[in-house]
């Protein structure tokens, strides 16, 4: 049976949108692969679920939000055909929903229990009743002209020309982990991307706010372990594949605007993210193990402070042809002056110590310079506790263009530690980033 349209009760649907922003990501940890899949994990774990079928907002309407057609807002587009049509929810004859990660791969079972691999909608898309049943579970794999084609449509000023293989087309053989199939070249990134946020948002354990079980999704190319996985039961592990092949139409097909809109609506509604639609490159590092080192550049050169901490404030200045970075690290009123006080700059209340080093990647140790008295605009010569550089060292640690560690070591008053830090304003990031990507390009 047809469900009754609701696009009032969703127009009046209010749920938290989760953006991209540093502040989504400040926690990711990209030292190594494993503690950014971790910090990942950490970040889009526990979303909010919504019924696969309900007679209050399920997965198909939001689904119906999130494949809406961009020529046609009374439509949607599927996945494998690129086909549209009218928007007729659940029941109808033309199209379903597509698991891209197949649910008899760990959890087909959504009766009693909260199953949230089943419903998350950041691996579900609407798709075309044949081709869903045509493309069943078979591992996603590169197939060639040997294999039977599913043709396109042209819509969304995509998709439609046939042709010699791979043309716009899908392309299938086999059954089951025997299988494989080859989605056309304009989603095939689409569904990577799904696939690699299923591995990472889904390690075992249970869910932190209903405690419902979830399994360990894992990608590979190891056709036998995605068939232990087929058993007709929720299992704690759960493989599919294949990984090589993914990874490589990740980067054949980038993220583009119906992705995008995927995605936001899906975040809008769950309150998780797609990381590796908003970081493509992230996917090198968790995946293969290639975790690019950020650069210290020019882009870094900029007002710092650490939130956590009143009163404490970084200048740092990067020297490019120099190979040396500079630090000015400074105390700063927290509270108003009374009316009608004097500024005093160079007031030996506030305390100023200054430091530099060599660059050397992402981190810089850097010799300790502390001026007495706080006094700079002075006739006589400025006089040091030690000789330059003697008083101990700082070591300045950047991950990205907006976090970096001071970790001290401060000898004449025996003191030791680290403060986190960031950028009072985010308008140089472009530039770091940009500056940062030529680097890794010439490495």
């Amino acid at each position: 049976m047809i469900r009754p349209v609701v696009l009032v009760a969703l127009l009046s649907f209010v749920f938290s949108s989760v953006r991209a922003d540093s502040e989504y990501y400040a926690t990711v940890d990209k030292s190594t692969p494993q503690a950014m899949r971790d910090s990942l994990h950490q970040i889009i774990d526990d979303h909010t679920r919504f019924p696969y079928t309900s007679s209050t907002t399920d997965t198909w309407d939001v689904l119906e939000i999130a494949d809406e057609d961009q020529d046609n807002s009374n439509n949607i587009i599927t996945i494998y055909r690129n086909a549209t049509y009218m928007k007729l929810h659940g029941g109808n004859d033309f199209y379903n929903r597509e698991h891209t990660w197949p649910k008899s791969y760990g959890f087909p079972d959504n009766g009693v229990s909260l199953n949230y691999p089943y419903t998350d909608m950041h691996h579900l898309f609407l798709s075309d009743i044949d081709y869903n049943f045509n493309r069943s579970n078979k591992p996603y794999d590169q197939c060639g002209s040997v294999c039977l084609g599913y043709p396109t449509r042209p819509n969304n000023d995509r998709g439609g020309v046939d042709g010699a293989y791979p043309g716009d087309s899908n392309w299938t053989e086999g059954a089951y982990t025997d299988g494989r199939w080859e989605t056309w070249k304009g989603r095939r990134g689409d569904v990577a991307r799904a696939m690699m946020y299923m591995d990472v948002r889904y390690a075992g354990g249970t869910h932190g706010i209903t405690g419902s079980s979830e399994p360990n999704l894992i990608l590979t190319d190891d056709r036998n372990l995605m068939n232990q996985s087929v058993t007709g039961v929720n299992e704690a592990v759960g493989y599919m594949g294949l990984l090589s092949v993914l990874l490589q139409w990740h980067k054949e097909d980038p993220v583009d605007l119906i992705e995008t809109r995927h995605h936001e609506t899906v975040a809008s509604f769950q309150g998780n993210r797609n990381p590796f639609i908003d970081h493509p490159e992230w996917a090198e590092c968790v995946f293969e193990s290639n975790c690019p080192k950020f650069h210290i550049n020019a882009g870094l050169n900029d007002a710092w402070y650490n939130p956590g901490t009143d009163g404490q404030g970084f200048f740092i200045t990067v020297f490019p042809d120099l190979g040396v970075i500079s630090l000015a690290w400074f105390t700063y009123d927290t509270a108003l002056p009374p009316d009608g006080a004097q500024a005093n700059l160079g007031d030996p209340g506030h305390r100023w110590i200054t430091a530099l080093g060599p660059i050397n990647g992402n981190q810089a140790v850097m010799n300790i310079d502390i001026t007495s008295g706080g006094v700079f605009d002075t006739q006589s010569e400025v006089d040091h506790t030690e000789p330059t550089g003697a008083d101990g060292t700082i070591t300045l640690t950047f991950e990205d263009c907006n976090s970096g560690l001071v970790a001290y070591d401060i000898k004449s008053i025996n003191r030791q530690g680290s403060v986190a830090i960031q950028r009072v304003a985010n308008d140089n990031i472009a530039l770091c980033e940009a500056l940062n990507a030529e680097s890794q390009a010439t490495e």
